[in-house]
């Protein structure tokens, strides 16, 4: 049977590292609707387009469209200019040529699939000469190679892991989760100074997870604050970064500025940052903090609750209407939250993230 599927050709997606999921899947559809044949208006490896309407083909927010163009110009892979009186933007693949010529691709293949080398070769002379039943076993990787034998306990490990354990030993989230006990008369600014580490900076949801962990712990903010609201801030500030690293000093001073400020003020500054602004820094966010009283951060938790369905954490009760598009964006926004959404604790307060 014939398929009734119809193509008009095709584009090859290379295979690029990318820390954020709408990083991955924004680049990918330049790449798909790049201009393959020169234009009148754009070049190979060029498309025109607007964030508005990539804001609504993908149902992102405009921050958070502009942020990942930013993202992929940080990294080298697009560039960005704003087309005469403001129509729209023209988007540049970089390499798009190279990306898309098959034989750059061969010589990998070639490479990748070239099993024995001649210095395998002598050693497979040397070891067809010893009995089988004398020889050692050697432990080998997907394409057959023999890895380095751990003298120790037989167990494999490749320089790159021994240097990222050593990392590991010298990152700041280990030291935290290092600490037993935690002095109240030591602020959480004071922890992370006195951290004898050289890895001080925060790379994922994780890291950001055991940060907030331990600056409750520490008792940095008031009663009342949400740890959900403070993990999704923190990792959508992370985010801003063109690395998607930040440090831990940066996010102590940021959190000591907010100290003189109530739970229910932090909540919904935090929660407004990341619902409207959340291609803004940490700054920006303190702005919200100076500018909002506690009766004004009250209603504005409560419309902000109403406005996502009014739906307690967790309770996500059968047969309770909520907006689609709503819906749409808190499932966004979870995307790259899977593994903390679920957290609860006892000072979170009713959030949809």
């Amino acid at each position: 049977m014939e398929s009734s599927i119809q193509t008009s050709g095709f584009v090859i997606q290379p295979r690029l590292q990318f820390d954020n999921l709408k990083d991955k899947m924004l680049y990918q559809h330049f790449i798909d609707a790049a201009n393959y044949i020169e234009s009148s208006d754009c070049r190979i490896g060029q498309l025109i387009t607007s964030v508005s309407s990539i804001e609504k083909e993908t149902g992102w927010s405009y921050g958070t469209v502009r942020g990942i163009l930013g993202r992929l110009e940080d990294a080298g892979l697009i560039t960005v200019a704003t087309r005469s009186q403001k129509r729209g933007i023209t988007v540049t693949i970089v390499d798009y040529s190279r990306f898309q010529t098959l034989k750059n691709y061969e010589k990998i293949n070639k490479e990748d699939n070239n099993p024995v080398t001649k210095r395998k070769q002598s050693n497979n002379k040397e070891d067809n000469k010893e009995d089988d039943s004398t020889k050692p076993v050697v432990p080998t990787d997907e394409r057959g190679s023999e890895m380095p034998d751990n003298k120790e306990n037989h167990n494999p490990v490749t320089n790159q892991e021994q240097s990222n354990n050593k990392e590991n030993r010298n990152a700041i989230t280990a030291f935290i989760t290092s600490l037993n006990s935690i002095n109240s008369n030591i602020t959480l600014k004071q922890y992370v100074d006195q951290a004898n580490v050289k890895n001080i900076n925060l790379s994922s949801a994780e890291d950001i997870e055991t940060f907030v962990d331990f600056a409750l712990r520490t008792n940095a903010f008031p009663d009342g604050t949400s740890k959900k609201i403070l993990i999704n801030y923190f990792d959508t500030i992370r985010l801003t970064r063109s690395t998607c690293r930040i440090s831990a000093k940066v996010l102590a001073g940021v959190i000591e500025r907010m100290g003189k400020y109530s739970a229910n003020q932090i909540n919904y500054a935090l929660w407004t940052h990341c619902e409207k602004h959340d291609d803004k820094r940490e700054t920006y966010t303190l702005g919200i903090l100076r500018q909002t009283k506690e009766p004004e951060a009250r209603r504005g938790l409560m419309l902000l609750k109403n406005k996502n369905g009014g739906v307690e954490i967790g309770a996500n009760q059968p047969g309770t209407p909520r907006n689609d598009a709503i819906q749409s964006k808190i499932d966004a926004a979870n995307e790259r939250r899977k593994r903390i959404a679920g957290i609860e604790s006892d000072r979170d307060i009713d959030v949809p993230f």
